[in-house]
Order: C-alpha cells, then structure tokens, then sequence
C-alpha cells in the first residue's frame, strides 16, 4: 500500500516498536530556511508514554501555516494545543506501551495534520531524522517509514 494510507500503517508500526530514550522527527523536505519553514511531526520515547507533537503555526510563515480550517481538522483529529509549553506546537501522549489501535489512530492524527491541514502532497516529501538520547545520542534506523534519512 503506498500514499498516505500506507505511510500510516508503516508509522504505526515503527512507532509501536521503538527503545526507550528514541526521539524521532518527520518532515518535508525541501524547504529553504527550514527552521521558519518546514511542517513535522516529532516523536519522544519515554519510559511511561509515547510523546508526539506536530508543528504550529507559531513558527510558519504564510501558506505553510494550517490556518484556522486546518487547525479545526488538527483539534478533531484528536491533537492538544498548540501549547507554548511545547513551542507551540499540538500535542499528544499515548501511555507506553500501548495496544496496536492506540499507534494507528495516532499516526492517522499525524497524517491529518500533515496531508489534511498543512497539505503536504504526499510522504514523498518526507524524511525523517532519529537517534537514541539513552544510547549516546546513536542514531536509529527506521526502515519500516519508507522514508529517506536526513542526517
């Protein structure tokens, strides 16, 4: 399965199989000055839950922003925020370790919020970027995404 129907499941199961300590960061590419640009979604590891955010509005300039009709679609996906604790970027927690249904409707939130609200075309304009902060920061290999590794 391919598009972003497949993206979901392969997410959901990389997630569901990830070490304590990983952080893990998707997001388009090809974005000049990709710090005020680039939309994503970023995972962190801890031991009691499976911490998730998805970019803001805060820190995107023009029609990279969601905007107020995609924000409403973020918000009913099930997404929290945005919060200025979290850079203000939306937010959930999945308590660790959790069912499999409980990593596929989190990762159908990232695809809403990727595709749906901010209208990234499709996961081919994705790349993802892990390491292991309880392994010295080692990076981690994600092949079940499908996606390119940016280093």
């Amino acid at each position: 399965m391919t598009g972003w129907d497949g993206f979901a499941e392969r997410l959901a199961e990389q997630l569901a199989g990830l070490p304590a300590g990983a952080i893990v960061i998707v997001a388009e590419t090809g974005v000049p000055g990709k710090a005020r640009g680039a939309r994503y979604a970023q995972f962190r590891q801890d031991p009691e839950a499976l911490h998730a955010e998805l970019s803001g509005d805060r820190h995107l300039e023009g029609a990279a922003r969601a905007g107020g009709e995609g924000g409403r679609l973020i918000a009913a996906a099930g997404w929290s925020g945005p919060d200025p604790a979290n850079a203000g970027n939306w937010s959930s927690d999945l308590p660790w370790p959790a069912p499999s249904a409980g990593y596929r409707r989190l990762a159908s939130m990232v695809v809403t919020g990727l595709h749906a609200a901010f209208g990234i075309p499709g996961p081919e304009s994705l790349a993802y970027t892990a390491w292991d902060g309880n392994d010295g920061n080692r990076p981690l290999d994600l092949p079940l995404l499908g996606l390119r590794r940016e280093d």
